[in-house]
């Protein structure tokens, strides 16, 4: 028997085509322990890991009073069995689950009580923990989210409870994400002394001057953001998408150094900057005036003529407190229609307390700017901060609106 063992085990160590049959069967932190076993595994195991580019969702909820003993197991696992290396994680949870302490799993069932509470860890921590070092935690916390099963299969809405969603993306080449940290309050004392948002943030942002800039993210833990903030980085990312909203907590592993609010833990306003020549992004406004799924529909039917590849995309949802199961009558309106429509793709976001974005929908085919929708102004007045060197110089574009109240932000993003 123990030399049967053996043999099989020289037969998968020796043969390239048994190896590679059993090595891309295993999710991405088994294959990173299997790759150090010699030389010809880790040539097999880096093979594998460069041909997983799909994306992977992660949804869990939990009704009012159901206890949470055996959430960060969920967690944990879920990460650790994840067949991609994942480089970026989107994640929202609720605010009610961001506020509770998760306790850990452990083998010992009798603890001194210190000992104890060395076991609990809040979501965000327990995350942070769990995550590969170079994965970038793109997270907040709101009073509401959306997110989607891991088999695509259904998209929920939950508002006021405990609930937690993730997208996990890989590493994809010249698809990249930089980060950057903005204290409003810094800005504000900034304006006032140099009238010069522009500058500010320039020199805040991280991301070099070569790269395309696709679409800003932007998500703010204050009541109240500048507005002049948002319309400057439109400028500053000519042709760029921004969209994003108003939360309770932000939750990052990547700091900005240049952000004199990370060094207290509470910066006020993070911005991603997602760039890639090969990245498209489409976002659309459902206005406070819809109300029946009808009228949702023909609203993401713009988005489906967009023409976007659905399985190499993945969407964010933004909307504002007041819609929802209040505002419909009844659950799930908006990302239902959503998952009919758009089937294979992930959809996840939050309920907040403002939402940020316009209506972009060039055609995949064309890219020539559609400058026609209403979202855009003629004569936008928002003064010299938010005006780039190119509205200086004469390039004088139309601005769309960017601030709303009422509505949904639905933004796709593709990677082609």
């Amino acid at each position: 028997m123990e030399h049967a063992a053996v043999a099989s085990a020289a037969v998968v160590l020796n043969i390239p085509v048994i190896t590679s049959m059993v090595l891309r069967n295993l999710p991405a932190k088994s294959l990173n322990a299997c790759s150090r076993v010699c030389k010809t595994w880790n040539m097999i195991a880096k093979t594998v890991k460069q041909r997983r580019k799909s994306m992977s969702c992660f949804f869990v909820g939990y009704e009012e009073g159901e206890i949470l003993d055996g959430l960060a197991a969920v967690i944990m696992s879920t990460v650790q069995d994840l067949m991609i290396e994942p480089s970026v994680l989107f994640m929202y949870c609720t605010s009610q689950l961001y506020e509770q302490q998760l306790t850990l799993p452990t083998r010992h069932h009798m603890r001194h009580p210190r000992a104890s509470k060395c076991m609990l860890s809040s979501v965000g921590d327990l995350v942070r923990k769990v995550l590969p070092k170079k994965c970038k935690l793109l997270a907040a916390s709101s009073d509401g989210i959306v997110g989607t099963s891991k088999d695509l299969k259904k998209t929920t809405e939950v508002e006021g409870e405990l609930a937690l969603s993730c997208l996990f993306l890989p590493h994809v080449e010249d698809v990249e994400f930089f980060t950057f940290n903005v204290d409003i309050y810094s800005y504000a004392n900034q304006m006032d002394e140099t009238h010069s948002g522009l500058t500010y943030l320039t020199g805040l942002s991280t991301v070099p001057s070569d790269k395309d800039v696709k679409a800003v993210f932007f998500f703010c833990d204050e009541p109240f953001c500048p507005p002049e903030i948002g319309y400057t980085l439109l400028q500053m990312y000519d042709n760029a998408v921004i969209a994003g909203g108003y939360v309770d907590n932000l939750i990052t592993s990547d700091p900005n150094p240049h952000d004199d609010a990370s060094e207290s833990g509470s910066a006020s306003l993070m911005c991603v900057a997602l760039c890639g020549p090969q990245v498209k992004v489409r976002s659309v406004v459902i206005k406070e005036d819809i109300h029946t799924p009808e009228e949702v529909e023909r609203v993401l039917k713009q988005l489906k003529d967009c023409n976007l590849p659905e399985e190499r995309s993945y969407a964010f949802m933004f909307a504002c407190l007041g819609r929802g199961k209040g505002h419909y009558g009844c659950e799930n309106v908006e990302s239902s229609v959503f998952r009919k429509m758009f089937p294979k793709t992930p959809l996840l976001g939050f309920f907040g307390n403002g939402e940020i974005g316009f209506n972009f929908l060039q055609k995949y085919q064309n890219e020539a700017p559609d400058t026609t929708c209403d979202n855009f102004q003629s004569n936008p007045t928002h003064g010299n901060s938010v005006r780039s060197a190119r509205i200086l110089e004469g390039m004088k574009k139309p601005l769309p609106k960017l601030y709303h109240a009422y509505t949904t932000i639905i933004c796709m993003v593709s990677v082609v």
